[in-house]
């Protein structure tokens, strides 16, 4: 089987030689850089959340979509990008911070979002950090004293996430982690690509802390399909960013034909669902002279005790311990609707 990620390689770096304002491919739509004649809705009492986005945006193209949809949403307020290695020797923590610099220019935040570097390498055993920015970043602002709750929100492996609870435990008691990886409960699987990028952090994580996990099965993130054509309509018309990200499309298919498969025409953006599960969710009172409380979201779930995850993925369910919510499906209406209508709102005409 041909994993799609490593026919990605291109994808990820190719970009880095693009300049953030080139239109896409010809007869495609060119870029626009105007303002919605609508202001983009944003309420008045501001975020409701931070977000520390962790993600491996020099692998496959996923995380570029979910990056800026969470940069476009103003209830969660992104309090940093950190850039993660992927699989392949190109695909680079230095990569993904220069692709996440690549995203901030045309949405005009050059300097307004800090991006830190992740690890270079994967946890050598379950008991020491790869000390890094990025894992450093992931304490400083959990341990920052802060009204609003703090999603940690990571579309790859789990190696900052994992460090940053190792430099400083106490971290787990202060931010939910917020994870697309691991396969179907109760099995597992062996063959999940984020877990496989650092199967003892993984471990660590699960099986060794305290930290709350929303988790987003393989099975969960595999429904997150748009198709090219969508991508096209209501994706590149829609400002410098817009186009930057169709393109990346536009590259990453002839790395499929290269190998003799026809992609199709469907596109998986199975990082999204962090923006879904931070952004995206709905808060109930509860009560009177307590605090707003995450209790309602669109995407059904599981609530299962954390189970003790195996060296090849697999898991071993347990009857107690602290509870995690599984995700094997997500609202993509609500998810895909939102971030095309605020590339619309944004940067229409």
């Amino acid at each position: 089987m041909i994993d799609r990620r490593k026919l990605l390689v291109g994808a990820g770096t190719a970009s880095l030689a693009l300049s953030s304002q080139t239109s896409v491919a010809a007869g495609t739509p060119a870029a626009a850089a105007k303002t919605g004649s609508a202001k983009a809705f944003a309420r008045k009492i501001g975020p409701r959340c931070r977000v520390m986005v962790v993600n491996d945006l020099s692998g496959d193209i996923d995380g570029l979509f979910a990056t800026v949809h969470a940069l476009l949403s103003s209830s969660a307020e992104v309090r940093g990008i950190v850039g993660t290695a992927a699989q392949q020797a190109s695909e680079t923590a230095q990569v993904s911070v220069q692709n996440a610099e690549e995203i901030l220019r045309p949405m005009g935040l050059s300097g307004k979002i800090p991006v830190h570097i992740g690890a270079a390498k994967r946890m050598a055993d379950a008991s020491t950090p790869v000390d890094c920015a990025g894992a450093r970043a992931i304490v400083a602002e959990a341990m920052r004293e802060h009204p609003l709750p703090l999603y940690v929100t990571v579309g790859g492996g789990l190696t900052e996430m994992a460090s940053a609870l190792l430099i400083e435990p106490k971290i787990a008691e202060r931010c939910t982690l917020v994870w697309i990886g691991g396969g179907s409960h109760p099995q597992g699987s062996p063959q999940d690509y984020n877990f496989n990028l650092d199967r003892k952090a993984a471990q660590l994580v699960f099986n060794d802390t305290t930290v709350p996990i929303f988790q987003v099965t393989e099975k969960g993130y595999g429904t997150c399909q748009v198709s090219d054509t969508e991508i096209q309509a209501h994706v590149a018309p829609y400002g410098a960013i817009g186009a930057w990200l169709y393109q990346r499309i536009v590259e990453g298919i002839p790395l499929f034909e290269r190998h003799g498969l026809n992609a199709g025409e469907t596109w998986t953006l199975g990082d999204s669902p962090l923006v879904l599960l931070t952004a995206l969710t709905g808060w109930v009172p509860s009560g009177r002279s307590r605090p707003m409380k995450y209790e309602r979201t669109s995407s059904p779930y599981q609530e299962l005790f954390v189970p003790r995850l195996r060296d090849d993925g697999t898991y071993e369910p347990r009857n107690e311990g602290r509870l995690m919510r599984v995700f094997d499906s997500v609202d993509t209406r609500l998810m895909f609707g939102d971030f095309f209508a605020k590339l619309r709102m944004n940067y229409g005409s």
